[in-house]
């Protein structure tokens, strides 16, 4: 008993002591948003409180003004110069604080005239005359015109025009008004206006010119007539006005008159005078003339894409009704008309029949069509053009859907299309003519926003410059394409790096920007520019100037800046100078030409423009099955080697680098990537399988909620790259390559690892006959090597062994024509095969010995774990099976514009900085030296001295790979990959392999002078990456043999440092941050220098896999955000790791990490009011749900409240109830509501 009342009690006095202490708040301001204002413009602040506060103003944290016990306040500012300012209003009071903060941006420019005309303030006309006034501004503004004071017309733009031919006679005052931010400016003209001569308005031609026409009753007759001045036009028919007009012709038609004679008269008036036209018009009986539908369009049966309008059209010879149905079904009805037409939409896949019917009294007639309605991707939109996939005969590839087209994706500006056109599912050749390609240059911006833009275009699939605007900083508007002109874009960048007076900017196509010397007073800098060696320019460039090079690019006549260099700060130490390069541009000045004829691959060229450039094929292009075509440039169909005709576009990837695969874009709408449109999935053009598919169910603005994002992937059965083999089972994961199983075959029983929630990734599948001799490895992925031990007397086996980084992991004696085959357990699953090469041959000559391999086969050994439940980023598996793995979004993905967001494993969403909803899904494919040709050679060579030249891949020799020196070819490689070569040129040489399946293969080499063999030297450094602090050992060598170099004399920057020791070296310590230049010299011998880069010790730190526990808390409870937290930067460092919650700060933690080293950092919040809150720790975003706390308390707060009264004085006199035992009741009444 004591227990209940002494609850009660609690109660009543939690009502009791109850009472919310408020806060201040601002709950209006004004501006609304963040103003921007001209300098000497007043601009006024204003917040309103929701309690008496006083009110501080802060401009750039500086306090300014307080008003003092106020519901309102207000700050005014005209004096601030140009510039960028923080307003702050904070309202305090006793009870807390609140604030609001404005970005003002103040701008200088004044609005001012640039031209205006006419030119004579002063002009004269004739009435009736019209009279034009055109002005220009330098920035937009509104611009009033107005006559004698009256405002005649408006416009908001940087220039206008007015005109005016209605003026009588007189003189009038003409004023021009331009009003903005900036200021306001007027242009005023002094207008006269004569009286014009009187001359009599005529009819100066008629139509018909027979004044007794006739016609028949239906059909139309046309008047019309011409006057040698503007005027007022009355039709008459019998003396009765059926038409009016105003000009100086008109006409009048007429189709329904009876039959009979009509007087048709057409007056023409002007002030006092007139003139006339009269036709006497005999419309006879019409004889009954059947109807017939005489036109209609398409003329064949139509197909469309769904949701596309289809337009349907006939053409009667009388008028009709004419009725539209859809299977049968009455869609749409035009009335007395001869010609109709019919657009429709095609919601749903399918086959209709679209019948028109046309009907009057003299009969009727009709067409049908057949209408096919097929998928959105009919005539564009996939990759893979499929044969059994229902698309076009006519189809089109463009930047949208095809990621090999150069796209903008923020602008949403493209450049390239291209369309096919076939003659049927099973044509394999495209006829001359059928291919189509045009692309047009789009304006981009420059890295560094200050130099404005420039104009680039797409072209065979790759990015290049097409000329400047007007709105280029340093540079003249030139279009290059117009002159027939394309320049690859070299460098575009505003990384900021410092080099050091003495050193040099090494930049591409031989350029280096040699950096003489700083002035005294480090205003100005001294530099040179050299091209392979030799210098071609020099001046000096001011702080914070831009260096610039023009050259001339083909016959234009005009220099063409082709390099950029802006210097944001020139500076002069005691011991050092530097300067902080902070933009750079370059385009080559190794341009391509293009003229109508010209021929790129199979392409001719058409039509070139400043506008666009076509391209067609000059020859029919064969799509045989299993092959590959070059198209143009790096642009290649891959056809499928299957009877059904399957093929797509792609860029040659051969050129070691990283590009981006991209899916078909979404604007701002639902929907679906597959395969078929986005290159990032997995797919098997030659068995046409892929097992990928992401959906976004429904796009609310920029949200998918959560649950409406769905990854689904099923696991296919594929035939392994060496037929022989058979086939093994494959799925899809998050754009990658898995497997998923083996079928039992020859060299396993059956295997499956997608049953135990595992994959691994296929690393290799390839059946290119390879050669390897005794003594050499054969270097695989993940680490794995196959070693080459013996080849036994007979050349019937070969002993080989398996290593691991190093350590043997397997050995084995293999058979010619049988495979090697190394198992190992994986996960859950016993003696899985990961790795199976199948040795064609094994030869034993009598001075070496080799193995063929013509099948290699290895997954991974770190399988991936897949789990109901598990998250991939965004992504949570909701279910896993032998039949396939789905995923969905876990929370809701915001779809912020400019941000990169990933959505699991490797593919990323990449979102437009744009106001439109605009993204499409990626991935980034790596291909790196394991996948490339390998060249070794020498690096320096004699002028007319033999050079072997060998190409390998993972240690196994290349036959048959072509080689090039700068574009021309000198051969290609024997069965043991070798190529013999004499050089007759000296200088500077790049020398790339190329095979098909390969990526390609280039090294650099020098040739000399056979007199410079024993004098050239060069310069090595250890280590090859260099951080300042870091001891640096240099080492001088002959470039030919190798041979030390003691006492050569070593500069830095200029700099004298020492001489090399007896072992050719010296070591040094560098110190300074930036681009240094080391020189070393030896009487007798050549100088030697190189350009080498000092990196900064820095830290960086990166966040991953934030978790919010629980998702869901109750009112008062807390969550908890945990993140991890990773320093893989050079050094160690401090970071300040702020926890955001609808996008306000409200806790941080202070982070101190070793470089390598990482640490977990946990937030706890709490949220009083029920709703969703959005969390972020730096780029990491997520959301948890806050609910209500249980309401069932209040129901029995009024019974109660009853009781109250009854049983206070109880509880504290005979119940013995105390402050502190009532006290210690509300703390576990609190603790039970929560």
């Amino acid at each position: 008993m004591k227990t209940r009342l002494g609850f009660t009690i609690c109660l009543v006095l939690i009502l009791l002591a109850g009472g919310a202490v408020a806060v201040p708040s601002i709950t209006d301001h004004d501006p609304a948003s963040d103003p921007t204002s001209a300098v000497g413009v007043n601009q006024d602040f204003s917040v309103s409180i929701n309690e008496t506060s006083n009110v501080t103003w802060y401009l750039n944290d500086i306090q300014f003004e307080t008003d003092e016990n106020t519901t309102a306040a207000t700050y005014s500012n005209n004096t601030a110069p140009a510039g960028t300012y923080e307003v702050k209003a904070v309202a305090e009071n006793g009870n807390g604080s609140d604030e609001y903060t404005w970005t003002w941006t103040v701008e200088s420019e004044s609005l001012t005239i640039d031209d205006f005309n006419p030119d004579d303030t002063t002009p004269d006309s004739t009435a009736g005359d019209t009279m034009n006034f055109d002005i220009t501004f330098s920035q937009p503004a509104t611009i009033r015109w107005l006559i004698n004071g009256i405002e005649r017309d408006t416009a908001t733009a940087s220039s206008d025009s007015y005109s005016n031919s209605s003026a009588p006679a007189g003189t009038y005052n003409v004023t021009a008004i331009a009003t903005n931010r900036s200021n306001s400016i007027q242009q005023t003209w002094d207008w006269t206006v004569a009286e014009a001569e009187n001359e009599n308005v005529t009819i100066t031609d008629f139509n018909p010119t027979d004044t007794t026409p006739s016609s028949t009753a239906g059909s139309e007759v046309e008047f019309n007539i011409t006057l040698n001045q503007e005027a007022t036009i009355r039709w008459l028919i019998d003396n009765v006005e059926i038409d009016t007009d105003t000009g100086s012709s008109s006409s009048y038609s007429n189709n329904t008159a009876p039959a009979g004679t009509y007087n048709v008269t057409v007056i023409a008036t002007n002030g006092s005078n007139s003139d006339q036209q009269t036709w006497d018009w005999t419309v006879a009986e019409a004889e009954n003339e059947s109807l017939e539908i005489t036109e209609f369009s398409p003329e064949s049966n139509p197909s469309s894409a769904v949701d596309t309008y289809q337009n349907f059209t006939i053409e009667t010879n009388q008028n009709a009704e004419i009725k539209w149905y859809i299977d049968g079904e009455l869609e749409q009805t035009n009335s007395s008309v001869s010609i109709a037409a019919f657009n429709v939409s095609g919601e749903d896949r399918g086959s209709y029949n679209v019948t028109a019917v046309a009907s009057n009294t003299n009969g009727n007639d009709q067409h049908k069509w057949t209408w096919t309605v097929a998928s959105k991707t009919y005539l564009s939109g996939d990759r893979i053009w499929d044969a059994n996939a229902n698309q076009s005969l006519d189809y089109t590839w463009n930047y949208l859907s095809y990621s090999g087209f150069y796209y903008d994706l923020d602008t949403g500006d493209g450049s390239e299309s291209m369309t096919v056109h076939l003659e049927s599912d099973s044509d394999r050749s495209i006829d001359e003519g059928d291919l189509e390609y045009e692309t047009t240059p789009i304006t981009t911006e420059f890295e560094y926003d200050n130099w404005g833009d420039y104009q680039v275009i797409g072209f065979m699939a790759e990015k290049y410059f097409a000329g400047y605007l007007d709105t280029t900083e340093f540079a003249d508007e030139n279009s290059i394409m117009s002159d027939g002109i394309l320049s690859k874009v070299l460098i575009d960048e505003n990384d900021k790096k410092s080099v050091y007076a003495g050193s040099s900017l090494t930049l591409e196509d031989g350029y280096v920007l040699n950096l003489v010397e700083v002035d005294t007073d480090g205003d100005n800098v001294y530099v040179t520019l050299s091209k392979d060696g030799s210098q071609i320019d020099e001046t000096i460039v001011k702080d914070n100037g831009t260096y610039v090079y023009e050259t001339e690019l083909g016959d234009t006549g005009d220099d063409i800046p082709v390099i950029a260099v802006h210097f944001g700060n020139i500076f002069q130490g005691n011991e050092a100078s530097a300067v902080f390069v902070d933009a750079i541009f370059q385009i080559s000045d190794d341009y391509i030409t293009i003229d109508s004829g010209d021929s790129y691959g199979v392409m001719e060229l058409k039509t070139v423009s400043d506008e666009k450039i076509t391209m067609e094929n000059d020859d029919s292009i064969s799509l045989n099955k299993g092959k590959t075509v070059s198209i143009m440039g790096k642009l290649k169909f891959i056809i499928a080697d299957d009877s059904t005709l399957r093929f797509a576009p792609f860029v040659d990837m051969s050129e070691a680098g990283t590009y981006e695969l991209r899916g078909t874009v979404s604007e701002g709408e639902a929907f679906e990537w597959t395969p078929l449109n986005f290159e990032g999935f997995y797919y098997n053009i030659d068995e046409g399988i892929g097992t990928e598919n992401l959906e976004i169910t429904e796009l609310s603005d920029r949200t998918i909620d959560d649950g409406d994002l769905v990854y689904t992937s099923t696991p296919e059965n594929v035939s392994f790259e060496y037929d022989d083999w058979g086939d093994f089972d494959v799925i899809g994961f998050m754009a990658g390559k898995y497997f998923a199983g083996y079928p039992e075959n020859d060299f396993t029983d059956s295997v499956s690892l997608v049953s135990q929630g595992q994959l691994s990734k296929v690393l290799l599948d390839e059946s290119d006959k390879t050669s390897l001799v005794s003594g050499t490895s054969f270097t695989m992925e993940e680490g794995y090597a196959l070693n080459i031990v013996e080849v036994d007397v007979n050349g019937d086996t070969v002993y080989v062994s398996l290593t691991k980084d190093g350590e043997e992991v397997d050995d084995d004696i293999v058979s010619s024509g049988s495979t090697y085959v190394y198992k190992m357990d994986v996960g859950d699953v016993d003696d899985v095969p990961i790795i199976a090469i199948h040795f064609q041959d094994v030869f034993q000559g009598q001075e070496s010995s080799a193995v063929f391999v013509d099948g290699i086969f290895q997954i991974s050994d770190e399988y991936v774990s897949v789990e109901s439940g598990e998250t991939f980023e965004e992504m949570e598996v909701t279910s896993i099976s032998e039949d396939g793995i789905t995923m969905k979004n876990e929370d809701s993905i915001s779809l912020t514009k400019g941000k990169e967001i990933p959505v699991m494993g490797n593919v990323t969403f990449k979102v437009a900085d744009s106001s439109e909803v605009r993204f499409y899904p990626f991935v980034e494919v790596k291909t790196t030296s394991s996948d490339s040709l390998e060249i070794q050679m020498e690096d320096v060579v004699a002028q007319g001295t033999a050079m072997k030249i060998s190409v390998t891949s993972r240690g196994m020799a290349v036959s048959n790979a072509t080689l090039k020196i700068d574009s021309k070819s000198i051969g290609s490689t024997s069965a043991e990959g070798i190529v013999q070569y004499t050089p007759d040129k000296i200088g500077n040489f790049t020398i790339t392999a190329e095979k098909d399946g390969y990526v390609s293969g280039t090294a650099k080499f020098e040739v000399i002078s056979s007199q410079d063999e024993s004098r050239k030297m060069t310069i090595d450094t250890t280590p090859d990456e260099i951080y300042a602090g870091t001891n640096v050992k240099f080492v001088v060598l002959k470039a030919i043999g190798g041979e030390v170099i003691e006492g050569a004399q070593i500069t830095l920057d200029g700099n004298p440092i020492g001489n090399t020791s007896k072992d050719g070296n010296i070591t040094y310590t560098l110190t300074g941050v930036g681009m240094h230049k080391i020189t070393a010299s030896k009487s007798g011998l050549i100088d030697a220098e190189l350009n080498f880069e000092v990196k900064e010790l820095a830290a960086k730190f990166t966040f991953t896999n934030m978790q919010i526990l629980p998702l869901e808390v109750k009112a008062g409870d807390e969550a908890t955000i945990s993140v991890d937290v990773a320093n893989t930067g050079t050094a160690p460092g401090n970071y300040t790791v702020e926890l955001k919650v609808n996008g306000t700060t409200v806790s941080s933690q202070a982070v101190t990490l070793n470089n390598g080293n990482s640490t977990k950092v946990e937030f706890t919040h709490v949220e009083e009011e029920p709703g969703t809150y959005n969390i972020s720790v730096q780029d990491l975003k997520g959301s948890y749900v806050v609910v209500k706390k249980s309401s069932a308390i209040w129901y029995v707060l009024g019974g109660i409240i009853l009781l109250a009264a009854a049983g206070v004085g109880y509880l504290f006199t005979a119940g013995g109830m105390t402050v502190e035992m009532a006290k210690a009741k509300i703390n576990d009444f609190i603790g039970s509501i929560r």
